[in-house]
């Protein structure tokens, strides 16, 4: 199969990715003061970003850069404590063609949020009642 050239980034998605890393920037600073229920609203903002920037990545030929946002996504969901949006997000990227130690991180991470997932839902199911399994 032939590699098709990745295309440059548009001064839209550069202002998106530059707003989502000023975001980023401000949750790990709260986070990292003990600021958890200042920071949350903001993991989940860079969040929205990331989910907003991976499809656009995978229109100009960046898949493994798409696969990598939907990969931060799914992380501030967790950290947001928006369980289900990252246990989705996590699967999502392991869909998409990764590196072998990256598929192996998302794999671990992606348990760890079910894990999670399944101690802080009533029942120890997700919302739908139906437990969500990671794929291997």
């Amino acid at each position: 199969m032939a590699k098709t050239k990745a295309k440059p980034y548009p001064p839209s998605l550069l202002e998106l990715m530059a707003s989502k890393t000023a975001i980023l920037l401000k949750a790990r600073t709260f986070a990292d003061m003990g600021m958890t229920e200042t920071a949350q609203p903001m993991w989940t903002a860079a969040a929205n970003c990331e989910e907003r920037i991976a499809p656009l990545l995978d229109t100009l030929g960046r898949n493994l850069e798409a696969a990598a946002s939907r990969i931060s996504a799914a992380s501030c969901y967790q950290k947001g404590g928006d369980l289900s949006r990252a246990a989705n997000l996590y699967q999502a990227a392991l869909a998409a063609p990764l590196r072998p130690n990256t598929r192996r991180d998302v794999e671990a991470m992606l348990a760890g949020c079910l894990d999670e997932l399944s101690r802080t839902a009533p029942n120890g199911s997700s919302r739908g009642g139906h437990k969500v399994h990671a794929g291997r």
